[in-house]
């Protein structure tokens, strides 16, 4: 039989308050729509807000918007693990949203929403939304992981940062990776803490934004975490490849099983909407088999390892293309791959033998048509 301070969290409730920041509509691992925000009912008292009900998401939306007072009733209170004191609101189809006035404190955006500095996001729990951080990239403790979300292979990546308060690690997905530069600093907005160990760090949500800023400073002494130790280069001949290209709607992030890339517009398999190809965002992934002395290594590709490799090659036209990428790996001679431990390519590189070897030879049919010329010119006279 369950405690009574756990049927007691069980039981309805009628909660008054403001809302913030409403998500997206999200879909959980067990294929449950639901969405987001932030429930203010004190003057400075928040909580966590889990809507299942997403046909009442527009309501919420307009309530935030316009800044106006609502009472929930039929709602739920859960034990909350992002503060431990605390609860997280639970929302069904059976609650129930009405907008009231005469509440006696005043909306008020939650610290968090805010700018902040890395200290401050230090002393946040898990699962809090971050509004704003100005940080440096920090060219040590890259860390590049493949992990599987919705059944689709996702690239995320850790980078420490820091501002004069302090640092701490950020993970990007997929092309936010590839927005950000080591040594730069940024401002990133919208993002959401998670503990590691005893840890506080922040990661990256589909509606994170950022941009370059100016020189950020950073603080008197910083914790090196290296992860070039469990890097090592391999030089060797491309023997086979397989590059797979994913799809995903920008407006709903859902994945798209069947995309034909040379079509002009795609319809959305989730949201219905029809939209142009180029809009939807799309990420590799792969396999690279590597021959390097004697012998066969089957290395993983990442989207940033691909991506960075065909800008620098200046091949962007090549990008819709998987077979043209594929067909390009296989023609390109030797190669040096810089390999995590983890398994997974991190960067590839164009031998120099392999341009030298392209002037030499430019250089030897140089030298034939000039000898060839001369000839012409003994026989004429």
């Amino acid at each position: 039989m369950a405690s009574p301070a756990k049927q007691a969290k069980a039981e309805s409730h009628t909660i008054v308050g403001y809302v913030h920041s409403v998500s997206p509509v999200k879909t959980s691992r067990r294929n449950v729509r639901y969405f987001e925000a932030n429930l203010q009912t004190g003057r400075e008292e928040y909580h966590r807000l889990v809507a299942f009900a997403v046909g009442k998401r527009t309501a919420f939306v307009q309530a935030s918007q316009n800044d106006r007072a609502v009472k929930l009733a039929n709602v739920k209170k859960s034990v909350s693990y992002s503060d431990p004191g605390g609860f997280d609101v639970i929302c069904s189809n059976g609650s129930s949203l009405e907008v009231v006035e005469g509440v006696q404190f005043c909306r008020r955006d939650p610290s968090s929403m805010g700018q902040m500095t890395i200290g401050e996001v230090l002393r946040l729990g898990p699962r809090q939304r971050v509004g704003v951080v100005e940080v440096k990239i920090l060219p040590e403790g890259t860390v590049s992981k493949v992990v599987a979300v919705d059944g689709v292979q996702c690239e995320l990546k850790e980078f420490q940062i820091c501002d004069r308060t302090g640092q701490t690690t950020l993970t990007l997905w997929d092309k936010q990776i590839l927005a950000v530069q080591v040594s730069k600093s940024y401002r990133l907005a919208k993002l959401a803490t998670r503990k590691s160990g005893d840890r506080t760090v922040l990661t990256s949500t589909p509606s994170t934004t950022l941009s370059e800023i100016s020189a950020v400073g950073q603080p008197d002494s910083i914790e090196v975490r290296d992860d070039r130790q469990n890097t090592s280069m391999i030089r060797g001949i491309v023997n086979g490849v397989q590059i797979i290209g994913k799809h995903r709607c920008r407006r709903c992030h859902s994945n798209q099983e069947e995309f034909v890339t040379r079509a002009s517009t795609h319809r959305c398999q989730r949201c219905k909407l029809l939209q142009r190809s180029t809009s939807f965002a799309v990420s590799y992934s792969g396999v690279l088999v590597l021959t390097s002395n004697g012998q066969d290594q089957s290395l993983s590709f990442t989207n940033s390892a691909i991506c960075n490799y065909l800008k620098e090659k200046e091949m962007s036209e090549s990008m819709k293309d998987v077979e043209a990428i594929e067909e390009h790996f296989l023609n390109i001679g030797q190669v040096d791959i810089s390999v995590n431990g983890e398994g997974l390519i991190v960067s590839i590189q164009e031998c120099a033998e392999n341009e030298l070897g392209g002037l030499v030879l430019e250089a030897d049919f140089a030298g034939e048509l000039h000898e060839l010329s001369l000839e012409h010119e003994e026989v004429k006279h």
